[in-house]
């Protein structure tokens, strides 16, 4: 009997690995859970997030790989995705129903409106970025995502096998014996503050001890923490003095303490607020030829279709029209959704194309 040839290498059929698994998704879900609402108290509490990316792939490993003993690296990358989106989509709740609390345009919390906000602005979010995903993230040097970047090392970390999962947990139980001690067992003062009054110029520093920030200093690296600090100490020590020497305390003379906090609230807040907003601007500028260079790469794949049998899995993305059809129908609700919180048709009009156009 003669042996067989061997088949051309085109004709071999490679297994495409497991990745959108359910246990992916369901342990995706857990973790969108645990830490979207631990950055929702962290957002509350310091101001800003952190990437929920790179613990998630973490956690992921050492459960999928450590404990049940299986997984592949597109499956961690499935549920380190899932617990990334439920974290900015917290960031973008926290950041903006409590300003309509605060300025009274809502008198409460509204659970139905708040979500529906929230899961159409994540669905305009992931519609513009499948189209713009290879300009802005493959192809532009100008973006260079330091936490994207870390989490791929995870990965593939975890694709070699490894101990991180016990950094975590070693992690989690030193920040929760730190936070018991603080509002436990009052063993010391999670936080201290002092504040002067010199020649009518008031000024005030303090820190805190809590796990969370330090978390956050190593998550954000010394580059971004030492702009926070800056921006604090700019604030509280250069413009309160100014402001209270030449403007004075609004409500007359009070002790340095009391000062310190009218001051914030009424200057030096806005003064933060500003210098965010000019931040933005600058980095939507900085990044405008990726910005442009990604919406003519989606104008020139108008009549590509996205199940081409040629092109690597890895570099299909959705059709156009799938997309079109799923961004029409997120305009539409969310314009509906505008006209029964406004109450007015035209203004809910304005609103949506605005909301478009920031998406």
């Amino acid at each position: 009997m003669s042996k067989p040839e061997n088949p051309p290498a085109d004709a071999a059929v490679v297994a495409e690995p497991p990745e959108l698994t359910a246990v992916a998704v369901g342990l995706g879900i857990v973790l969108t859970v645990i830490l979207g609402a631990a950055n929702v108290y962290l957002g509350l509490k310091v101001g800003m997030t952190v990437s929920a990316s790179i613990p998630a792939a973490v956690i992921s490993m050492g459960i999928l790989r450590g404990i049940l003993g299986r997984g592949t690296i597109q499956e961690n990358n499935i549920v380190q995705t899932l617990a990334s989106a439920g974290e900015s989509l917290a960031a973008g709740v926290i950041f903006t129903i409590p300003a309509l609390v605060i300025a009274g345009a809502w008198t409460d919390f509204q659970f139905w409106p708040t979500t529906l906000i929230a899961g159409l602005g994540g669905v305009l979010g992931v519609l513009f970025m499948i189209p713009l995903r290879r300009a802005l993230i493959v192809e532009d040097p100008d973006l260079t995502y330091p936490e994207g970047v870390a989490c791929a090392e995870v990965l593939e970390a975890g694709q070699r096998g490894g101990k991180s999962i016990l950094v975590v947990a070693a992690a989690l139980a030193g920040g929760a014996a730190i936070k018991l001690c603080i509002a436990g067992f009052t063993l010391f003062r999670e936080g201290l503050i002092r504040a002067y009054s010199v020649g009518g110029a008031v000024f005030a520093g303090g820190m805190d001890v809590s796990p969370a920030l330090v978390s956050v200093g190593f998550i954000v690296g010394l580059d971004i923490g030492v702009l926070i600090f800056l921006g604090g100490a700019l604030g509280w020590l250069v413009a309160m003095p100014i402001l209270s020497a030449t403007m004075g305390v609004p409500g007359g003379p009070m002790p340095a303490g009391d000062a310190c906090w009218v001051l914030w609230k009424e200057y030096v807040r806005f003064i933060g607020v500003g210098a965010m907003v000019v931040g933005g601007l600058a980095s939507i500028v900085k990044v405008r030829h990726g910005m442009v260079k990604g919406i003519k790469s989606v104008l020139a794949r108008r009549g590509e279709g996205a199940d081409d049998s040629n092109t690597p899995r890895t570099e299909r993305d959705l059709g156009l029209v799938p997309i079109a059809i799923g961004l029409g129908t997120a305009v539409v609700l969310i314009a509906g959704l505008y006209t029964y919180l406004i109450q007015s048709f035209g203004l809910a009009i304005f609103t949506t194309v605005i909301m478009v156009a920031a998406a």
